[in-house]
Parts: structure tokens; sequence; C-alpha cells
């Protein structure tokens, strides 16, 4: 893992894990559209545009039985894939740190995960329970590893 805080999270998982569960990754992650509408737009249709993808996103993660929230990430576990609500990240690793597990769906249920690189971050395409959803990270983020190590999971449970 890439980002402190992505560290700290899964070091602070233990708690809201279940028996022989072990994280195998962790994404700090929003719903698509957080940081469009925190655009500097005296007009406010970046706020607005911002607005309604992350409202898609949120809509869609609950037609698959996931909650998001901001700021947040996703946990995947030997056996899960977790949604976690974090505190604000200040930097330097202070604060970032896990509040609650918001929702939990077996690997099975994940159909895919598809990242694309944007400018200074990343768009995480998440399918679940065939509802599509898309999040947003930074740089630092390890998505390309939380997509690899969920097809790995999704092979070992298969075996």
């Amino acid at each position: 893992m890439r980002s402190k805080q992505e560290k700290k999270v899964k070091e602070e998982m233990g708690p809201f894990l279940e028996e022989g569960e072990e994280v195998r990754a962790v994404l700090i992650a929003r719903p698509r559209g957080w940081t469009m509408s925190k655009g500097d737009d005296p007009l406010g249709v970046s706020e607005a545009l911002g607005g309604r993808k992350q409202q898609k996103a949120h809509s869609a993660a609950e037609e698959a039985g996931i909650r998001l929230a901001s700021p947040g990430g996703l946990v995947l576990t030997n056996k899960r894939l977790l949604t976690v609500q974090t505190g604000e990240a200040l930097g330097m690793g202070i604060g970032g740190s896990v509040k609650d597990v918001l929702s939990a769906v077996p690997i099975a249920d994940v159909d895919s995960m598809k990242v694309k690189r944007l400018l200074l971050g990343y768009v995480v395409t998440l399918t679940v329970r065939g509802s599509e959803f898309k999040l947003e990270t930074n740089a630092a983020a390890g998505a390309k590893p939380m997509a690899e190590a969920l097809e790995r999971a999704k092979g070992e449970a298969r075996s």
C-alpha cells in the first residue's frame, strides 16, 4: 500500500473483521463527482454537476446493498468487500481513522472492478450484484493493486 492512510485503515480493521478474515487491500475513495463539486466555480456549475455524479454513485451503490461515505474507502478481505467511513485525513498520518463499517458483501457478489487513470487520480468503476457505480481516488491511492487483489481473491473463492 502506497498511501499512509490506506496503511492506517488496514491496521485499524482488526475489530471489524470476522474470525479467519484478513485484509488484502485498502482503497481510500470517494463517490465520483466529489472533486468536481469542490471546484472553484463562481456560477456553481461544477458543484451541481459533481453533486449529480455523487448522487448517481450513491444510488447505484445502494441498489447493490452498498453504502458509500466521503471520506471513506473500500477494504478487501479474503472473504468480503467492505465499505468504511473514515475521518478526514490531515496528512502525515494524522486523521483518517476508521469510524465505522457501512456495508459488506461477499467477494462472490463483486462482479468487477475497473481502474482508469484520469488527470491526478483514478476513476474506479465497481460492479456489485449487477449494479455499476463509480468512485474517485487520488494518484497515491492503491487503485490498481486493489483491482488486482480483488481478482486474486475472486479466483481463490472459486477454488
